[in-house]
This record gives structure tokens, C-alpha cells and sequence, in this order.
């Protein structure tokens, strides 16, 4: 299967409508890890692709060593270790996420709980947050237009008003940066003495 960067819904639905070709482009498009390795506990076996009905996904990662037990989980160390959810439906609630469809609709889409859908668009949310910290970079250049802005992440208070609670972000982007430079920072409050010297660093 080819590399796909651009995926719509009816794409999507395509894709997911066979549980391992969906996994087959996941690993294509490293979301989830190839273990296709020498096995790192006998190193005599070869770690490859099994077959198990047992397994909640359908397939594991398994040492061709008979004597060697050595089994890892499809989802190991991907964005899905740990959610209970189906592969296709969490691609699709990352669409949705990613689309900004209202959570009532992903409800009735889906068939899952308010709780589930909240949760997961926060985990989302969450995600993004780590990243754009952790690939944080200086901006700006002489003859360079950079962006400054901040936000406060969170919800409102009691779903109504303006009030919100959570946490105040401030974040940076330098325009026409081929591949986009920018940087994120959560700050405690929008001081100049707690803003300035982020916006030096």
C-alpha cells in the first residue's frame, strides 16, 4: 500500500474497514512501530508478524525461537499503548477530533459515551501540548516577521460564561519558515517578569 497524506473521511472509512490493513498503514506511516528485528532477549530469533486470535488486535509481535517467549503487543510504545478503544475507532476520533466535530455528533457516530469522547479529545489535546513543547525552537531572524500570542487551555466554568479554568499558554510562530518554526511554552501568568525572558530565550 502506497503512502497516504491526505486522508478524508470516505478514505478513512475505506482503510479501516479491514482491521490489518489498517494496521498495515499505521506502520507505514510509523504511528505504529515495526518490530521486524533480531529478537533482543535470545538473539537467535526473528522477531516478526503473527497471526493470534487471542490477542486483542488480532496479531502480535513474536520470536521465531521456539524456545524463546519473547512477545510484543502491536501497540507498544505508539500513541494507542494504553486506550482500550479499536484501531478504527480511535482513527476516527482523531478525525473528528481533528476536525472539530462536535462531540455529540462523534457520540451518535461512534456509539460511545460522553465520558469516552471528553476524555479522548482531551488526551488529544494533551498529545499535541507535549509535542509542540518538546519541538520547541528559537524564532525569529533579522528580516524575519514572527507571531506572538497567548491562550488559556482549559474549560469553562460550569460549561457557561467566560470563565475558564485552566492553564495559560504562549506560543510563538515565525512566518515563512519553510518547514514552520515555532515555539510553546504553559506559563503560570502573563507578567512581563514571567513573559520577557521566554520571549528573549
Amino acid at each position: 500500500m502506497s503512502q497516504i497524506r491526505f486522508v478524508n473521511f470516505e478514505k478513512l472509512l475505506d482503510i479501516a474497514s479491514c482491521d490489518s490493513r489498517l494496521q498495515s498503514f499505521l506502520r507505514l506511516n510509523k504511528v505504529l512501530f515495526n518490530f521486524c528485528d533480531k529478537c533482543p532477549r535470545c538473539c537467535d530469533g526473528t522477531v516478526s508478524l503473527w497471526q493470534d486470535k487471542s490477542a486483542p488486535d488480532g496479531q502480535i509481535w513474536h520470536c521465531s525461537n521456539r524456545h524463546c517467549r519473547y512477545k510484543v503487543t502491536v501497540r507498544k510504545h505508539s500513541f494507542f499503548a494504553g486506550l482500550h478503544l479499536s484501531f478504527a475507532r480511535i482513527c476516527k476520533l482523531i478525525y473528528f477530533w481533528e476536525h472539530k466535530y462536535p462531540q455529540h455528533t462523534v457520540i451518535h457516530e461512534l456509539q460511545i459515551s460522553h465520558t469516552t469522547v471528553v476524555d479522548f479529545y482531551n488526551f488529544c489535546r494533551e498529545v499535541c501540548s507535549v509535542v509542540l513543547e518538546r519541538d520547541s525552537e528559537p524564532i525569529g531572524r533579522p528580516g524575519k516577521v514572527v507571531k506572538i500570542d497567548e491562550s488559556k487551555f482549559g474549560n469553562r466554568k460550569y460549561n457557561r460564561g467566560k470563565r475558564v479554568d485552566g492553564c495559560w499558554v504562549f506560543g510563538g510562530i515565525e512566518r515563512d519558515s519553510n518547514p514552520p518554526k515555532c515555539f510553546f511554552a504553559t506559563v503560570t501568568d502573563r507578567s512581563a517578569q514571567t513573559l520577557i525572558p521566554i520571549i528573549k530565550r
